[in-house]
């Protein structure tokens, strides 16, 4: 067995094995075998069959990966021993190349090994705390979008288009024979030659107009040219909110029934108290990404690459079918994002490594702290996954044990717990709200 060593990083050795030819015969042999078993051949019982009928009904996608699976399982866990290794879990293999005839087998093992945890003084850390006062400003904004959502959505003949409103509008270049191309938008929200020429525009009016499309518009034939446009607003819809007044207060429902009040002083009570409480779920968030920050700098952990790339991986895979589900490629939700593909899936490695990190690290104050997990802990996370995904606490226990996502449960309770702590133990800086002296 030839094997390069190679300690990519602490906790990360890869190994390339280029396999004797004998090892290679008799991982195939193994495999046809492995499949003899299964198959039925007329006159023979199972397992018995010569090799010169069971081979024949193979693929040789079938017979490659079988046999792949044989010599991994004969030299994969000889080898890490011989290296004097001691993996967390099973090595990530890429097989490189594989031939039945002449037999050749070459693989590359990634073998990770136990992280490295160096702790700093996680106690008595720095971080500044914003003010989280409610401000009369911030209640108008925010009852504002509430009278908004309640409104309904009517057709505007009376004046002209204004920010906010929705369109269907026609766009028919001078030259060619593209013809008219309508398009549904909200005003104020195209682009900017667009938007200058919808504002104030009626319903049927047209207007003469030289667009700049931009690189990323929806019609493709048209993205990043300029071209001079008749533009017709065909169409033209705005909400019509009702008056702020105690029967609005009262007249709440649907989505924003929590809200429904006596009067509007009722109201603005409410809305107060849920914006105090939004900014404070947000500011644990802004403290704790300070405080795990600077611990993080303080201490030394090194993690295998099997970890976190596994995590920016499945990641990847997610956005990847959520953008497809839109009909975005992974490619060009990117390039919207002024990145490269290759810039894109860095990033995501970047952060995969950093969550990875932060886990060992939250995991290894657990164990100094002597910090225990009750039931309690696992209920409160069950039901925010449940609140968060917008099912019931038993529908979500369903789909963890379905999936083995109690790791995942299990380690939000410690993430909270111990987060807390590190809260608890810093030396917070209270910031004065915006504009006060």
């Amino acid at each position: 067995m030839q094997v390069t060593r190679e300690d990519l990083n602490p906790c990360t050795v890869q190994l390339t094995v280029v396999c004797p030819p004998e090892v290679v015969t008799e991982g195939f042999e193994r495999a046809i075998r492995h499949f003899s078993k299964q198959m039925r051949v007329p006159g023979f019982r199972p397992g018995t069959a010569p090799r010169h009928l069971v081979e024949p009904n193979l693929t040789s996608q079938q017979l490659n990966q079988q046999a792949a699976d044989e010599i991994l399982r004969m030299t994969v866990k000889k080898i890490v021993a011989e290296q004097k290794l001691e993996p967390v879990e099973a090595p990530f293999i890429d097989v490189k190349m594989l031939k039945q005839d002449p037999p050749q087998c070459e693989f590359v093992a990634k073998v990770p090994l136990a992280p490295i945890v160096e702790l700093g003084d996680y106690k008595g850390v720095p971080a500044e705390s914003p003010s989280t006062d409610v401000t009369d400003e911030e209640v108008e904004y925010h009852l504002e979008e509430l009278r908004k959502r309640q409104g309904k959505r009517e057709v505007v003949t009376s004046r002209g288009a204004q920010e906010g409103d929705n369109a269907v509008v026609g766009i028919r270049p001078e030259e060619g024979d593209s013809g008219e191309r309508k398009f549904m938008v909200i005003v104020g929200q195209t682009f900017a030659d667009l938007d200058a020429a919808l504002v104030g525009m009626k319903a049927e009016e047209m207007k003469n107009a030289e667009l700049a499309f931009p690189d990323n518009f929806q019609d493709k034939d048209w993205a990043g040219e300029k071209k001079k446009c008749l533009v017709t607003l065909r169409s033209l819809n705005a909400i019509a909110a009702p008056e702020l007044d105690d029967a609005f207060a009262r007249s709440l429902q649907g989505d924003v029934a929590d809200f429904k009040s006596e009067n509007l002083d009722e109201l603005k009570a409410k809305i107060k108290l849920g914006v105090e409480h939004a900014k404070n779920q947000a500011l644990q968030e802004y403290l704790n990404d300070q405080i795990l920050d600077e611990v993080l700098r303080r201490s030394k952990i090194e993690v295998p690459d099997t970890m976190w790339e596994d995590v920016a991986m499945r990641q990847m895979r997610e956005e990847a079918t959520e953008l497809a589900k839109q009909g975005i490629k992974f490619e060009d939700y990117a390039k919207k994002n002024g990145m490269t593909l290759e810039e894109m899936i860095q990033k995501h490695k970047d952060e995969a490594k950093l969550q990875v990190q932060r886990a060992v690290m939250i995991r290894q104050i657990m164990v100094l702290e002597k910090f225990k997990l009750v039931e309690r802990d696992l209920h409160v996370e069950l039901y925010e996954m449940a609140q968060e995904y917008g099912v019931q606490p038993v529908e979500m226990a369903a789909t963890l044990r379905k999936n083995r996502g109690y790791q995942e449960l299990e380690f939000r309770a410690m993430y909270r717990k111990v987060t807390a702590f590190l809260r608890e133990h810093a030396e917070l800086k209270k910031l004065k709200p915006a504009g006060k002296a």
